[in-house]
């Protein structure tokens, strides 16, 4: 399993550094990101975990993403506790 994780942590840098490029061609998009690339495009995120389970399996190490801006949330210590 940690393999697996492993996988998915890498595919996850490997998609926002692509981001800026995605932006650009598939904007509100769901995408099947693995091996440093989209591997399939789809309207919602239901579709894009079926294909990718369907093409990879279950444990393939992929990343299911809506192409869009990401607001990074500052780390509070309401946001630790569940405060905020």
């Amino acid at each position: 399993m940690a393999d697996v994780a492993d996988k998915v942590l890498e595919e996850t840098k490997r998609f926002h550094q692509a981001l800026p490029e995605l932006l650009r061609t598939r904007r509100g998009r769901w995408v099947v990101f693995r091996e440093g690339a989209v591997q399939s495009e789809h309207g919602n995120e239901d579709d894009a975990y079926a294909a990718a389970v369907e093409k990879f399996g279950a444990e393939g190490g992929f990343v299911i993403a809506r192409v869009e801006e990401v607001t990074p949330t500052p780390i509070t210590a309401g946001v630790l506790f569940g405060l905020a």
